[in-house]
């Protein structure tokens, strides 16, 4: 399943299984590293404690990690994000442009709706043609 992601998304895979096994071998990595004891006196030599890590991960990630355990990582490289390409601030000016014209397009059909429903009423009419006796002609 794994060999077929790779051939069809390998953009996909990257990001998901290569990237985060970088990522969980340089934790593991920083996680296991010798503890060093503090010293009582200047004299007194420097003591390290080796850690014992129990690192629980999926299991598509074990060949990725046990290949990158001993390589030096370069862990920044992962841990930026690109910036978004010109298309997908296009594409995102184009979705909120549309969501509001569509909110604007509702409110309006509404309040359109509302205000005939409004003017349709018996009491409005008679404000209305009271409102129109009173105001002198010229």
């Amino acid at each position: 399943m794994m060999a077929e992601m790779i051939g069809e998304f390998p953009d996909l895979h990257r990001t998901i299984v290569s990237e985060r096994d970088i990522y969980l071998t340089y934790m593991l990595r920083q996680a296991a590293r010798r503890l060093e004891l503090p010293r009582s006196s200047d004299a007194e030599p420097r003591k390290c404690v080796p850690s014992v890590v129990v690192g629980v991960v999926g299991m598509g990630h074990v060949p990725g990690i046990e290949k990158n355990w001993t390589t030096d990582l370069n862990i920044q490289e992962i841990m930026t994000v690109p910036p978004p390409s010109i298309s997908g601030r296009v594409s995102r000016l184009a979705v909120k442009v549309a969501f509001l014209g569509l909110l604007g397009y509702g409110l309006y059909w509404m309040g359109r709706r509302t205000a005939s429903l409004v003017l349709s009423l018996p009491a409005t009419q008679y404000c209305l043609q009271r409102a129109s006796s009173a105001r002198p002609n010229k």
